[in-house]
């Protein structure tokens, strides 16, 4: 009876595997966002036995859900007020729900049934939260085939939800998920060790990132040697049967690593133009050679593969270029005068530093980087002849200097900036804020300024103190360091000071 009851076990798992897989091949075949989306929920209903998968976002300006991509429903029809309903109860609450009989529920709204001709009667929740912890929205299942939602539907909605809760951090959790793929790869297909490869088109190699076994270790190949190279090359699947005997197997990796290479099979990773971008390589199966079943199953954990590592590439590539762009903005500001180009690059050095001091971490460093680079953008709109002039600003040339930071914070604001740098323009603004009000454009105490920007206050003044200007040379960086410190606690942040005093400190013994 047990062995009956582990054999329907095992072929009821396999089953469930082989359907996830053939999901995965459907959706890795779209790539377009507009017909992928709505595919994914249709595959979650299928693999879930659900009737109806819908997406809500949140509209905080209206306290609203607004249904994206619901099955059945055109889009931006359904929208329901965030304190009404149970997926609204879900999004507050922060919680998975899970309701077998809809309308005796209290938090149960049934307009949206009698609008649609549709009746609800389970009801499966699962908040969408991304990585800052912030609620983006809900994933909504209804109707299971069964009748009632199992605590596995629950378990599966909640790590669905996830993943659409982490698709803003593509790039930083690539990495992570390409090592649980090639992981459920070789469990799955039961060999030793699976490597996914990417193509670098600059130095000619296929680069590891991911190689399981291999502790981490970094492998690069040629593309003119090798199965993995030869996979590469020519976009096809290779399945070596025996690599001691196969010429296309080169033996300088086992050399290498100490390890004894039997069975092999490559397949290539294509992106969404069907250009080859990489190849994921598994290894010694156990007891046999690779089959058919198991290049399906490779096919299938492929395509997954290709959407994560085309979405990283494409968020590292926009990244790149979102950079290029903020430093040419910062470029334009130097070129207003010679004098002081250079000055917002050496105000970003010196507040980034300042931030490491502190135990910033990469994240926040990066956006107070580009508020460092654009804290002067509003200068383009300033007259030259008074930010060039060599003696003393009456007080209406001082006034109208003193715009510049409205135009900084005007001009940024209209700006599209990524979530992750949503607070630039605010944070560049702030910079001639002091901490017992005297400063502007705003006058704003301590407690409300920002804290990113009172690192920029200092990194600006030390470096404006330091440089030679028009109407002074420059000041010794002692000196500038003691006339900032008279002020610490009354106009700049102590912390800060302190950090500056810090990093300049291991500067000057690291140029010893």
């Amino acid at each position: 009876m047990a062995d009956n009851h582990l054999v329907n076990s095992l072929e009821k798992e396999n089953c469930q595997f082989k359907k996830i897989l053939a999901i995965q091949k459907r959706i890795g075949s779209e790539r377009q966002l507009d017909r992928l989306m709505p595919l994914i929920i249709s595959e979650i209903s299928e693999l879930l036995d659900a009737e109806r998968t819908t997406i809500f976002l949140i509209d905080w300006e209206r306290m609203e859900l607004q249904a994206k991509f619901a099955e059945g429903i055109v889009e931006q029809e359904i929208t329901i007020k965030l304190k009404m309903g149970i997926v609204g109860w879900a999004v507050l609450s922060k919680q998975e729900i899970s309701i077998s009989n809809a309308s005796d529920h209290p938090y149960f709204n049934p307009e949206i049934d009698q609008l649609h001709d549709f009746k609800t009667e389970s009801i499966l929740v699962a908040p969408i939260i991304n990585k800052q912890g912030e609620v983006l929205g809900a994933l909504e299942l209804i109707n299971k085939d069964t009748g009632v939602f199992t605590e596995h539907d629950l378990e599966m909605t909640r790590q669905d939800a996830a993943k659409l809760g982490l698709e803003d951090n593509l790039q930083n959790i690539a990495a992570g998920r390409i090592e649980q793929m090639i992981d459920c790869l070789v469990r799955n297909a039961s060999c030793q060790r699976g490597s996914l490869f990417l193509i670098d088109a600059d130095s000619g190699q296929l680069m590891s990132v991911f190689a399981h076994g291999l502790d981490g270790s970094a492998i690069s190949l040629s593309l003119n040697l090798g199965v993995a190279g030869l996979v590469a090359v020519s976009g096809k699947v290779i399945n070596i049967l025996d690599s001691a005997t196969d010429s296309r197997f080169d033996q300088k990796i086992d050399q290498l690593t100490g390890f004894e290479t039997k069975t092999i099979l490559g397949l290539p990773i294509r992106n969404y133009l069907d250009e080859v971008i990489g190849v994921i390589e598994i290894i010694n199966k156990c007891n046999d050679s690779f089959s058919g079943e198991d290049i399906e199953i490779m096919d299938g954990l492929s395509s997954m593969v290709a959407i994560t590592m085309d979405n990283a590439l494409m968020l590292a590539e926009q990244e790149r270029q979102f950079r290029s762009i903020i430093e040419v903005m910062a470029a334009s500001i130097d070129a207003k005068d010679t004098l002081t180009a250079g000055h917002s690059t050496q105000v970003t050095h010196y507040a980034v530093e300042i931030a490491r001091e502190l135990g910033f971490g990469e994240s926040d460093l990066d956006v107070i980087g580009v508020a460092g680079l654009l804290h002067d953008y509003g200068k383009l709109g300033i007259d030259d002849q008074i930010l060039k002039k060599p003696g003393r600003l009456s007080d209406r040339e001082y006034s109208q200097i003193k715009e510049h930071v409205t135009l900084t914070r005007s001009i940024l604001g209209k700006m599209r900036f990524a979530r992750k740098y949503r607070n630039v323009p605010i944070i560049a603004a702030a910079h001639h804020e002091l901490l017992d009000g005297s400063g502007y454009d705003s006058g704003i105490l301590g407690r409300e300024i920002p804290f990113m920007a009172k690192i920029i206050t200092v990194a600006d003044v030390f470096e404006a103190l330091t440089s030679k200007r028009h109407y002074r040379q420059a000041m010794p960086k002692d000196e500038a360091l003691a006339l900032i410190e008279k002020d610490s606690g009354c106009k700049y942040d102590a912390k800060v000071i302190k950090a500056l005093k810090n990093y300049l400190a291991k500067l000057q013994v690291n140029s010893q």
